[in-house]
């Protein structure tokens, strides 16, 4: 078996902050109604400056940074990742809608679009609406978007922690994002 060898920091070709300031954002904005865990906050954060996201919506009791309990998951991502607080998620929806978004929420809902088959379009702006980690995303929240998209599960369990939903679900708006810039 041959030998890999792990890459150190300085290898790996990563942005400086001004250029992640600088570069050219995927047209997706990630929303979190009313997430609690600071863990999981920052953690979307993190996620979110790995795959260039446009910027994040907090809303509700999501905290907002700089916070030191947020900053141990976030690693900095907090100062990197623009963001904007809303008392109330129905304000970012509609703020959201008025300039030009479709918002979709990730939640298992009737009608819902699986993962596996989302669809992008070139030109079109997209938020994600991600919930609580108990209640999920509100149902006054879900009735104001234009979609649900529902991760397929094959266990027993019926849902996933929020930090890793945005892992799955910013993965896959990625990938499919970056493709249409080829």
């Amino acid at each position: 078996m041959s030998e890999l060898r792990k890459l150190k920091i300085t290898e790996m070709n990563r942005l400086t902050v001004q250029e992640f300031k600088e570069a050219a954002k995927l047209p997706l904005v990630v929303v979190l109604d009313e997430v609690r865990s600071l863990h999981n906050i920052g953690a979307v954060f993190r996620t979110s400056d790995a795959f260039l996201v446009n910027s994040i919506y907090l809303c509700g009791i999501t905290a907002t940074p700089p916070h030191p309990e947020m900053h141990k998951t976030a690693l900095g991502a907090e100062y990197t990742v623009e963001w904007k607080y809303f008392k109330n998620t129905l304000d970012a929806v509609e703020e959201l809608h008025k300039e030009g978004y479709t918002v979709m929420s990730i939640e298992q809902c009737e009608g819902s679009m699986m993962l596996d088959k989302l669809e992008v379009e070139a030109g079109k702006k997209y938020a994600i609406v991600m919930g609580n980690e108990v209640k999920g995303v509100q149902q006054e929240v879900v009735n104001r978007c234009d979609g649900c998209i529902e991760i397929p599960q094959y266990g027993t369990k019926h849902s996933l922690n929020v930090s890793v939903t945005a892992g799955i679900v910013l993965w896959e708006f990625a990938n499919r994002l970056m493709a249409l810039r080829k």
